[in-house]
């Protein structure tokens, strides 16, 4: 994926994400909820990969109001949102490409809500975090799996190519303990296809969209099929698929 299409398509949407993005809203207090059940320990340090507009953030600085955090996004544009969560003391933004900044040393834990699916290489970020984590470091994940948006795919035959739950399980095998490995359907209502893509646009998501409907006739077109193969009779469905990973450092 593009990193510079990731990057303009999520700063657009920087003023309209949070009121837009219903399912990465409950990814993340589910996340969150993990967090608070599965972590025994009081971290020092935690990093936020893909941090975006503090969706996860917000969750859960209540949990760990005395930790120092890195927060990381590719998306500059939302510093200045974290400024309004945290004294400038209390946390480093990491502006940039997860895959290519350095990670600080010594995480106690590491979190990524609805981040990974835009990695090319997930390999390097399992390293990368396995080398960053302290002894008693964990991990707490969220990313989409094959079904997500699965509308989108049936009709256009595009999409992103989103990971399994196997594959995942086998990309921390080395190194890490599964502790918790989970995945859901998270249906959105939509009123017409329509308003699916302006939700997208307002979160950013079409960059994975990027090039499907160029011309008017294909939008139109692309419309009328959702409307008629996605409607329940008064609503369309747009599908979602969180996976939530929870890991221990071994």
């Amino acid at each position: 994926m593009n990193n510079s299409i990731i990057k303009h398509k999520f700063g657009k949407s920087t003023d309209t994400y949070d009121e837009n993005a219903y399912a990465q809203k409950e990814i993340a207090g589910k996340l969150a909820a993990l967090i608070s059940a599965l972590y025994p320990h009081t971290p020092e340090i935690i990093l936020e990969i893909g941090c975006g507009t503090g969706l996860l953030t917000k969750n859960i600085l209540p949990l760990f109001a005395h930790a120092y955090y890195y927060l990381n996004d590719i998306n500059d544009k939302v510093e200045f949102l974290m400024d309004s969560l945290f004294p400038k003391s209390n946390y480093t933004f990491i502006g940039g490409d997860a895959q290519s900044v350095d990670f600080p040393d010594k995480i106690d834990l590491l979190v990524s809500s609805s981040t990974l699916q835009w990695f090319d290489n997930l390999d390097v970020f399992a390293d990368k975090a396995h080398r960053s984590l302290s002894p008693k470091g964990y991990m707490f994940l969220s990313a989409f799996g094959k079904n997500n948006l699965k509308e989108i795919r049936e009709i256009t035959g595009t999409g992103l190519e989103y990971p399994s739950s196997d594959y995942l399980r086998n990309l921390f095998s080395d190194g890490f303990e599964p502790v918790h490995l989970s995945e859901e359907e998270i249906p959105v209502f939509f009123d017409s296809a329509t308003d699916i893509l302006s939700h997208f646009r307002r979160t950013g998501v079409n960059a994975g969209c990027s090039g499907i409907m160029r011309t008017q006739s294909k939008l139109k077109s692309f419309c009328n099929k959702y409307d008629k193969m996605f409607s329940d009779g008064t609503k369309v469905i747009l599908t979602y698929n969180p996976i939530y990973l929870v890991l221990k450092k071994i």
